[in-house]
């Protein structure tokens, strides 16, 4: 039985706008100011952690809500994502990506 896979990279700055936009979308408030940047981390789960400026203390996102983060930017862009996929998160240094598996 033949397997599909796709890999979608995302830069640091995707992820930062998939985040904004999914709290928007859930009415998690963000600090004002915008997010400085991401640390990723994949210790026993995939995480991630927004820093802000001013002093402002970081909140991290599980990997949950990153997947959904990331399928909800990929929905608003217009990138395919088939619901009966198996997804997981990969991540980089900078860059985190979205694993796609389906069995045809």
């Amino acid at each position: 039985m033949p397997n599909e896979s796709r890999v979608i990279s995302f830069s640091n700055a995707e992820a930062i706008d998939a985040l904004v936009e999914y709290c928007a979308a859930t009415k998690r408030e963000l600090p004002k100011g915008g997010v400085n940047r991401l640390v990723f981390s994949n210790d026993t789960e995939v995480k991630v952690t927004a820093e802000f400026s001013g002093g402002t203390p970081s909140i991290s996102f599980f990997q949950n809500e990153v997947a959904a983060a990331l399928i909800f930017y990929c929905n608003k862009k217009g990138i395919p994502v088939a619901r009966r996929a198996v997804k997981s998160l990969q991540v980089a240094q900078d860059t985190i990506a979205l694993h796609l598996a389906l069995r045809t």
